[in-house]
């Protein structure tokens, strides 16, 4: 049995279980990577019947960091990379898969793929920056919002 990643937090947007807005991810380990299950409805919707391109980059952008949880890496976005491949309908499940690709010091080089019925809907490249549990608590974290990443 495949077990799955803890919520780095409960109101997080991508993976919260508490967030009713949320896109409801759950991930679990996948090879050298991380995956994910999720079907979006009518609170991500842009045109009629399809995802919002920006519910797609939050995706990608929620898989992208997810991929270091197992690395108990604390890191930022610094730039996110979507190109989208094809509509992505509204209803049907999605599976998206992220994974490191490399590390230069503190820039951390991850992929991201969303798929419908096995083909590639979006993809991207993402820059996050390892973060000190600092950064966090100035921003507005409280002690202990952050169980998941080990700060």
């Amino acid at each position: 049995m495949t077990s799955l990643l803890p919520h780095h937090q409960p109101h997080c947007l991508g993976c919260g279980p508490a967030n009713a807005s949320g896109l409801g991810i759950e991930f679990v380990r996948d090879g050298d990577g991380i995956r994910g299950v999720l079907s979006l409805d009518r609170r991500h919707e842009g045109a009629p019947g399809l995802a919002h391109g920006g519910a797609v980059a939050a995706i990608l952008d929620e898989a992208a960091g997810t991929a270091l949880l197992p690395l108990r890496l604390p890191a930022v976005t610094a730039q996110l990379n979507v190109s989208f491949a094809q509509p992505v309908p509204l209803g049907r499940e999605l599976t998206v898969r992220s994974r490191l690709d490399r590390r230069d010091g503190r820039k951390l080089h991850i992929s991201a793929v969303l798929e419908l019925d096995g083909r590639v809907a979006a993809r991207a490249e993402a820059l996050f920056v390892e973060v000190a549990a600092e950064h966090f608590h100035a921003h507005g974290a409280a002690p202990g919002d952050l169980p998941a990443l080990g700060i």
